[in-house]
């Protein structure tokens, strides 16, 4: 199913009364901005290891003013300290090789990067002390490290309902990395089913909605017409965009 799915994203936060929003690979806090306006009340961690991207954030007013916590580490699947490689990005604009730089360190002679080391903490580890009944959204974009996200939050991956995540169905960040046939793989075997995409699978890079199998009747049907309603603006956006092109 082809839509929007930030904006799917943004109304299951409502849907699923999500108390917890994590924004891993946050780059510069808008996404953040955009859940606070959704969820006033809700607790929003931005996690983001570049540091220049980090220090960008810390100085935010508007990101201090929403009351979102930033993080300067990299979510994975062991805590510790690790290389993280910077893609030289310009500040001034809102340049998008800012959110190019991954634990991956890509090919030399198409991004050069500068290493650097940083701290990395597993979601486990990160909410080991997380409330009882706590209800965990996910908004993952870490080039290339989905899959080790995941695997670093086995433990809290009862308490998510909803997913956001992108994923590569190449190596186009490094070799070797883990693709979109692994997340769909591991979250399909914690009990998720995959409900959107935002671009056909034949593309290598994209992003994936997922929910827990496990929905009551209520909550699915909410779901379902979320998506149906969505899938209706998608399709009538494309017919528009047509008949604008050939009435060009």
């Amino acid at each position: 199913m082809i839509l929007n799915t930030p904006r799917l994203f943004q109304q299951l936060l409502r849907v699923f009364r999500i108390d917890t929003v994590c924004d891993v690979g946050s780059r510069d806090g808008a996404d953040a901005i955009r859940f606070r306006a959704v969820l006033p009340n809700a607790r929003i961690v931005a996690f983001e290891p570049n540091p220049s991207n980090h220090e960008a954030m810390r100085g935010d007013q508007a990101l201090a003013e929403a009351e979102i916590e930033v993080h300067p580490v990299a979510v994975a699947e062991s805590d510790g300290v690790a290389q993280f490689f910077v893609v030289p990005a310009d500040y001034s604009t809102s340049d998008f090789q800012r959110g190019l730089s991954s634990l991956y360190q890509r090919p030399a002679e198409r991004d050069p990067q500068t290493p650097v080391f940083v701290p990395v903490t597993r979601l486990d580890t990160f909410f080991a002390d997380h409330p009882p009944h706590m209800r965990v959204a996910l908004w993952i974009d870490v080039e290339g490290k989905a899959c080790e996200v995941l695997e670093g939050a086995a433990d809290i991956l009862d308490a998510v309902h909803v997913i956001h995540v992108e994923v590569e169905t190449a190596p186009i960040i490094a070799p070797g990395q883990r693709l979109y046939a692994d997340v769909r793989a591991l979250l399909h075997a914690r009990g998720f089913v995959e409900i959107a995409a935002s671009r056909p699978q034949d593309v290598e890079q994209f992003n994936v909605v997922f929910v827990p199998r496990s929905l009551s009747s209520e909550l699915r049907l909410r779901v379902r017409w979320w998506v149906s309603l969505l899938r209706i603006r998608h399709l009538a956006s494309r017919v528009k965009n047509r008949l604008l092109d050939r009435g060009g």
